[in-house]
């Protein structure tokens, strides 16, 4: 009888724990993605970390303080660049709507002449010329939200830095494997994070600049912040960079460039399309093989989950539950 008693109380400690963890977590979960990206960063950084401080004897905070140099300057040139771009773009809008309008207008006729849809009514354009000066301040707040997360991001990741030793043996305590199959996750985990972090952003780099080329070459206006739009667009599943190319050479039709267009649809079909796979396959083959599957259904999660930042964390964590699941089948031989 005394044994159940102690079951019960071992049961009951075991709930409440997770109950408060759980709870715990969702008030948090705000700070999720910033406590993301520095594990990410600590991953990535760990052995430079090391280098520096046992190699060449620096101290662990100059060490620290330079890495998180050296990934802010990462980090913050594409925001600084796409962040430069957009609010350009958008002032530019706010300052003279009506020739938004205008141009809206003229693609709406021209498209309902050859097809006779009405893409923009005139209650519609009115509505976009209204809702325009909404732009810079909903921008203004997304973007301190942004720099806010990233200020906490490193505030995480130079406790990670400084408590690198205390943090490994604190994970290796609480993981259920050995040290042997601690050292082919940790390998494992590192070639997943390289190939998201790396490869994913790479992708949408060259992607976004055979675009911009493409843009520049068949007479799309701004074809530097197309490029920069597609190639961060790029990083949606499924439909991807599509989602600029194909209504820019629809958008040249409508103007009345047709050859313009149909250039810039079979460059968009032949050339940008066939890039995504071929730097993918390369990628792929560097670093780990990540399923293309993992990276759709991870970036679904991810955007639901955390906004932009999940085209990054959501095929991340995906990747980590996959090793996980592996490990777990290896170590205690299921399946």
């Amino acid at each position: 009888m005394e044994i159940d008693k102690v079951l019960i109380k071992r049961w009951m400690a075991f709930i409440a724990l997770n109950l408060f963890g759980v709870f715990l977590i969702y008030q948090l979960r705000d700070f999720i993605a910033p406590f993301l990206g520095a594990v990410i960063f600590y991953v990535l950084f760990s052995d430079m970390m090391d280098n520096l401080t046992a190699k060449r004897k620096w101290k662990d905070s100059r060490a620290a303080l330079l890495i998180i140099l050296l990934s802010f300057i990462i980090i913050l040139i594409p925001i600084l660049v796409l962040c430069y771009l957009l609010y350009a773009k958008i002032s530019q809008v706010i300052n003279d709507p009506t020739s938004m309008v205008n141009v809206l207008h003229m693609f709406g006729e021209n498209i309902k002449s050859i097809t006779g849809v009405e893409v923009f009514s005139p209650k519609n354009l009115e509505g976009i010329k209204a809702s325009a000066g909404n732009l810079i301040p909903s921008f203004l707040n997304q973007l301190l939200w942004t720099l806010g997360n990233i200020g906490i991001m490193y505030f995480i990741l130079f406790y990670l830095l400084m408590q690198r030793e205390k943090v490994t043996l604190e994970v290796n305590n609480y993981l259920p494997f050995d040290t042997t199959n601690i050292k082919i996750l940790a390998t494992e985990l590192k070639s997943m994070t390289l190939s998201n972090v790396i490869g994913v952003p790479a992708i949408a780099t060259i992607q976004g600049t055979a675009a911009g080329l493409g843009y520049w070459i068949f007479g799309l206006s701004e074809p530097v912040f197309w490029g920069v739009i597609t190639a961060f667009v790029s990083l949606l599943p499924l439909m991807g960079s599509t989602l600029v190319w194909v209504p820019a050479g629809l958008f040249l039709l409508a103007l009345g460039q047709t050859w313009q267009g149909v250039g810039l649809l079979l460059y968009g079909t032949l050339v940008i399309i066939n890039i995504d796979n071929v730097t993918r396959f390369a990628i792929q083959k560097r670093f780990a093989d990540v399923h293309p599957l993992i990276t759709v259904f991870g970036v679904i999660i991810g955007l639901d989950l955390f906004g932009l930042p999940g085209i990054i964390f959501g095929p991340l964590m995906f990747s980590y539950f996959v090793i996980f699941i592996k490990m777990y089948r290896k170590v205690y031989k299921v399946g």
